[in-house]
C-alpha cells in the first residue's frame, strides 16, 4: 500500500540522516526546491507531509467522507505514538534498561506501563460499548477474563521482556486500537467506560486518555533519557518532527483507506531526497579534502556533478571559500566564487572582495564586528590574509581593532596584521590605536612574533616601551632561555636597540591560522 511506502520513506530518511552533525545539516550542498541545505530538506519534508494531511482532509470533506470525532481523537493518539517512536529512534536497547537513579523507572519499565494501561483503557472501551448495546450497566471484567475481549492483542509482555519485545507488542496494540475503534459512532462515544473512577466517564473521554497518558509518559521517558546523558542533537529533533508529521498523515487517512494512493508520489520524492542528501554530504567532505590538497581537477569534477557544492560547509561550518583561503588556495577560492558561491562577510574579507563587505555593512553596520564560527572578526581575517584594501576600509569604518577572538588564540587584529606581513595594515592599526603590547594566547605580543620570525618586510612601524618585560624564557640567545628585564644587561640592551629598528621584523603568529 502507498501508506506503507510513505512510512518506509520517512523512516528511511530519518535513518539515513541520523548521523549528520549540525554542520552537515547546514551545508548548502543540497536543496529542497529553492531552499538550500539538508536542514531545509528535512523541514521541507515535514512541510510536505503536513500539506498532504491537509489535502487529504479537504478531499475527504469534498467526497462526503469527512473525518469523524473518533478519528480526530485517534489521530491525536497516532501523532503522540509517532513522537515516542521518533524520541526512541537511535537509542541503543541497553540504554532503555538503565534507571536514571535508584528507585526510578528505566525506559523499558515505562513502556511496560504504557502497554498495560492502554490495554486496560481499550478493554474498558470495548466493555462500555458492549454494555450499551445490551442496555446493561457497564462493568470492567475481572482481570483474568479481559484477554477474551481482546484476543488479537496477544498475551501481555513478560516482566523480563526487553525493550524490543515490549515495543513490538505496544505497536501491535496501537494499530489494533485504530482498527477496532475508528468506526465508532457519536452515540457509541457517549457510552460509559468503566474503570476505577466512581463516576464512569464517556468512551470519548477514555479515548482521549490514550493520548494524554501517552504524552505523560513520553515526557517521563524524555526526562529519563536526559538524566542518562542523552542530550538530543539537532538531527534527533528533526527525526521527531518527521515522525509527528507522518502521524498527521496517518490520522487524516483513518476511515478513508481509498485515499492512500495520494501518498505514493510523496513517498517516492522523500526516498529520492534521502539518497541525494546523503550523497551531497559525502561529496561535501570530498570537496573540502580536494580544496585543502589543492586538487583543482577533483574540485571541478565535484562541482560539475553537483553545482550546489559551491556553498558547502565543512565540519566547523566554514564555507568552502573560507576553507580554500585557510589552505592558501587562492585560485580555488576564486573559482568557487566565480561558480556562484555566496560569500558571507568573513569569507569576503578573507579573500579580499571589498564590494561584498561593503554590501554587508550597508545592510547592517554591526556586521563588521561580528564573529565567524571559528571566532574571528572580518578585520582579523582581512589582516591575517593580507587583504590590504579590505582591512584599511574596515579600520576606516570603525571596526573594533581591540576585539579579542572568541577562541583559544585570544588574538587581536594587530596580531593578525603582523602574521599577514603587510606593513601598511600594521601601520594603519597602530595609527588607529592598536595595542602593540597586547598579549594573545601564551603571552605572545606582536613584537615577540616579529622577533621570532626574523622577517624584515615590516620595519619602522613604531617603537616599544623601553622597560617592557617579556615572559621568562621566551627570548632565546644561543639556544638558552633568557628571562627578566630586557634592560638588565648590556647584551639585552643591544638586542632591544635592534628590535626598535625593526619593531615588527617577524610578523607571524605561532604556526597556526589566526
Amino acid at each position: 500500500m502507498a501508506i506503507e511506502q510513505l512510512r518506509s520513506a520517512v523512516k528511511g530518511l530519518a535513518s539515513a540522516t541520523a548521523h549528520l552533525s549540525d554542520a552537515e545539516l547546514a551545508s548548502g550542498a543540497f536543496a529542497w526546491g529553492d531552499y538550500t541545505g539538508v536542514r531545509m530538506a528535512l523541514l521541507g519534508t515535514a512541510q510536505d507531509l503536513d500539506a498532504l494531511s491537509a489535502a487529504l482532509l479537504v478531499q475527504r470533506a469534498k467526497t462526503g467522507n469527512p473525518i469523524t470525532h473518533i478519528q480526530h481523537l485517534l489521530g491525536h493518539h497516532r501523532v503522540a505514538y509517532r513522537d515516542l517512536e521518533g524520541l526512541l529512534a537511535g537509542i541503543e536497547p541497553e540504554e532503555l534498561t538503565r534507571a536514571p537513579a535508584q528507585g526510578e523507572w528505566p525506559v523499558v519499565e515505562a513502556l511496560h506501563h504504557l502497554y498495560e494501561a492502554e490495554r486496560s483503557f481499550f478493554i474498558s472501551i470495548l466493555a462500555g460499548i458492549d454494555a450499551q448495546a445490551k442496555h446493561e450497566t457497564a462493568v470492567m471484567p475481572p482481570r483474568d477474563q479481559r484477554g477474551a475481549l481482546l484476543p488479537e492483542a496477544g498475551p501481555l509482555p513478560a516482566e523480563t521482556d526487553g525493550p524490543a519485545a515490549v515495543l513490538t507488542a505496544y505497536t501491535r496494540l496501537h494499530f489494533l486500537i485504530e482498527t477496532k475503534l475508528a468506526g465508532l459512532t457519536h452515540g457509541q462515544l457517549e457510552a460509559r467506560s468503566p474503570f476505577w473512577e466512581p463516576e464512569q466517564p464517556s468512551v470519548a473521554f477514555r479515548v482521549g486518555r490514550f493520548t494524554a497518558h501517552l504524552r505523560e509518559h513520553r515526557m517521563q521517558i524524555e526526562k529519563t533519557l536526559l538524566a542518562l546523558g542523552h542530550i538530543p542533537h539537532e538531527m534527533a529533533l528533526h527525526t521527531r518532527m518527521l515522525y509527528q508529521a507522518l502521524g498527521r498523515v496517518e490520522g487524516a487517512l483513518m476511515g478513508a483507506p481509498e485515499l492512500a494512493g495520494e501518498c505514493e508520489s510523496l513517498a517516492r520524492a522523500i526516498t529520492e531526497w534521502s539518497e541525494r542528501a546523503v550523497e551531497a554530504v559525502a561529496d561535501s567532505a570530498a570537496l573540502m579534502a580536494a580544496i585543502q590538497a589543492g586538487n583543482a581537477e577533483e574540485v571541478d569534477r565535484l562541482l560539475a556533478k553537483n553545482p550546489l557544492l559551491m556553498d558547502a560547509t565543512d565540519a566547523n561550518q566554514q564555507s568552502a571559500v573560507l576553507v580554500a583561503a585557510y589552505a592558501h588556495q587562492t585560485a580555488l577560492a576564486q573559482k568557487l566564487h566565480k561558480a556562484g558561491a555566496e560569500l558571507d562577510i568573513f569569507s569576503a574579507a578573507a579573500i579580499g572582495y571589498l564590494s561584498e563587505v561593503e554590501e554587508y555593512y550597508a545592510w547592517n553596520p554591526a556586521t563588521i564586528d561580528w564573529f565567524a564560527k571559528d571566532g574571528f572578526t572580518p578585520l582579523q581575517l582581512a589582516c591575517y590574509f593580507g587583504q590590504e584594501e579590505v582591512a584599511l576600509w574596515l579600520i576606516a569604518k570603525g571596526a573594533d581593532i581591540h576585539a579579542v577572538s572568541k577562541n583559544g588564540s585570544a588574538l587581536q587584529a594587530i596580531h593578525a596584521g603582523v602574521a599577514g606581513r603587510n606593513a601598511t595594515i600594521v601601520r594603519a592599526l597602530l595609527e588607529a590605536g592598536a595595542d602593540r603590547q597586547a598579549e594573545q594566547a601564551g603571552g605572545f605580543t606582536p613584537l615577540m612574533a616579529a622577533e621570532q620570525n626574523g622577517d624584515k618586510a615590516i620595519s619602522c612601524c613604531g617603537a616599544v616601551t623601553a622597560n617592557r618585560r617579556w615572559p621568562s624564557g621566551w627570548i632565546k640567545r644561543r639556544g638558552k632561555a633568557v628571562g627578566g628585564s630586557l634592560l638588565s644587561t648590556a647584551r639585552r640592551t643591544r638586542r632591544l636597540q635592534r628590535l626598535r629598528r625593526t619593531l615588527f621584523a617577524a610578523p607571524v603568529l605561532p604556526r597556526s591560522q589566526p
